[in-house]
């Protein structure tokens, strides 16, 4: 690689998004007047912290290093084989200071390895850890990582892009300032390549979701070696490649399932070509075969099935099991899958009799995934929306990802997933397993698995407890309805046993048969 720096310092502003272009950022302007920048860099899905800071400092997605804002909390960091951007350094420069200086302590916790060297400082305001950030600086370090979090607190209490949360980016500014400034006074300014970087935006009060104010991110570098202009692309989790190749370490190959980081045009001159995903095409809309026709659902499955919902113009279960109701007026429409496809939410719902989930079982359906919804809406369950802790299971699609929350009564725990980084949109299947045995909640989008949540022996044997199954919206049709959400299904099935890779194999040659499945 070539034209290397000696330092490198990155400076992330939890919760600014892309706001700061609507804020009074003198500070900012003239440190990146001559770099790279970009004002819609991509966050992870979900827009959460940890899923973001996690995947700027191990270089990868959510779905591959799987941290949690909860998780971090708690858990030290010890994956040998997904290193964070601290050890590869380490292991590059073993005499080198290393130091973070953050505000959120889970970064400390839960992300960077203990026992490497790093300097690690915690503080409990943003101006306190500016002034530890300064401290570092004085001894010039490799590598200095710092998350000011005042950004994310004004967000969250005054609304994001609101007057108040705007001023506070401001003042935010005056610290990036400072320490830039440090850099200069230490003498090592132009030997440094100097990073701002938000890890998610926010909407209304809260982030999370897919929306525009959620997904898009402020990054700038500015360098020595730094090409003047605009970034095309880049997502959060590029940090770490960027990292690496200024400070002359080889990036490693790009893996979608492991390290998948990469450098954006324009900050490292040399660096290899960056690959932008490439849209998913298509599902072709083709009829369903008859349930019991060779090679229909219920010829390939048999009594596996309990529930086949095909949303033909009618709420039928074509295994004949289930007896169907419904609340409000459900909407079909022609563009479905597999034939016709239907409108769940605001305008209408199912409750479903008969069925039960006292034992392992797996839930398979297609899902319209290109709405802007401005919160999370219910899908189906058997639990209600509004108290998070009440027993039984939920499934919420977010605008980019989809969570499922089990409650056991005086407490509760969720599992998201993202649909990928490529900001996709489009029909996409989702397979989901509850397995009793292994008290695991397994994720599969188009045939493919993408997420493990191992969970605890009381939230697994409280799924069978909640009460009524609904499609559409909670037992009480109340959710969605007050919220104005609505959304599209196609080819509900719930099967008896958790995938064990039968049911998806099926599952992905039936649907591919006719269909083009990505």
């Amino acid at each position: 690689m070539k034209n290397v720096y000696n330092y490198v310092a990155v400076i992330g502003i939890d919760g600014m998004g892309n706001f700061n272009k609507s804020a009074d950022t003198p500070c900012m302007d003239r440190i990146f007047a001559n770099g790279a920048y970009t004002y819609n860099a991509m966050s992870m899905d979900p827009t959460i912290s940890a899923e973001n800071w996690g995947g700027m400092l191990l270089g990868a997605l959510p779905a591959v290093h799987g941290l949690t804002n909860g998780y971090i909390s708690a858990h030290p960091y010890t994956d040998e084989g997904l290193p964070s951007v601290f050890k590869r350094i380490r292991n590059a420069y073993p005499d080198s200071y290393l130091a973070s200086a953050v505000n959120w302590e889970p970064i400390n916790i839960g992300i960077v390895e203990d026992g490497i060297g790093v300097d690690k400082r915690t503080a409990d305001n943003d101006a306190l850890v500016t002034q530890a950030a300064i401290e570092c600086i004085k001894q010039k370090p490799k590598f200095l990582f710092v998350q000011l979090d005042e950004v994310d607190g004004a967000g969250h209490h005054f609304g994001y892009g609101t007057e108040d949360y705007i001023k506070k980016i401001g003042e935010t500014d005056a610290l990036v300032g400072r320490m830039y400034d440090e850099y200069v006074r230490q003498g090592i300014a132009d030997e440094t390549l100097f990073i701002c970087i938000a890890d998610h935006g926010g909407n209304s009060h809260s982030h999370g979701g897919w929306s525009v104010g959620e997904k898009f991110v402020f990054l700038a570098a500015a360098g020595r070696y730094v090409t003047p202009g605009e970034i095309e692309y880049a997502v959060t989790k590029d940090i770490s490649a960027i990292v690496l190749a200024a400070l002359g370490i080889d990036v490693p190959e790009y893996c979608e399932s492991g390290f998948s980081s990469q450098v954006p045009a324009l900050i490292c001159e040399g660096a290899p070509g960056y690959r932008i995903p490439a849209e998913k095409p298509p599902v072709a809309h083709e009829a369903s075969p008859g349930f019991k026709a060779p090679g229909g659902l219920g010829d390939l499955f048999d009594d596996k099935l309990r529930l086949c919902m095909y949303f033909d113009n009618d709420s039928a279960d074509e295994t004949g099991r289930c007896s169907v109701s419904e609340t409000g007026s459900v909407k079909f429409y022609s563009n479905g899958v597999r034939g016709e496809t239907a409108e769940f939410g605001a305008t209408g719902s199912y409750s479903v009799g008969g069925l039960s989930f006292d034992k392992s079982f797996t839930l398979a359906f297609w899902l319209l995934a290109d709405s802007d919804l401005p919160e999370p809406a219910y899908v189906l369950g058997n639990k209600s929306a509004e108290d998070r802790r009440d027993k039984g299971f939920a499934v919420f699609l977010r605008n980019h990802s989809l969570m499922t929350v089990i409650g056991c009564g005086d407490d509760d725990t969720d599992s998201v997933t993202a649909f990928g980084a490529d900001g996709f949109s489009g029909w996409i299947h989702v397979i989901l397993s509850f397995d009793y045995e292994k008290n695991e909640v397994r994720c599969s989008f188009d045939f493919k698995a993408e997420h493990t949540e191992i969970t605890e022996k009381r939230f697994i044997d409280s799924v069978s407890c909640g009460s009524v199954f609904t499609i559409g919206d909670d037992a009480g049709s109340e959710f969605n309805r007050k919220r104005g959400l609505i959304f599209r299904i196609d080819d509900l099935l719930v099967f008896d046993g958790a995938d064990d890779c039968v049911i998806s194999s099926k599952l992905k040659e039936y649907y591919s048969r006719k269909a083009a499945i990505c």
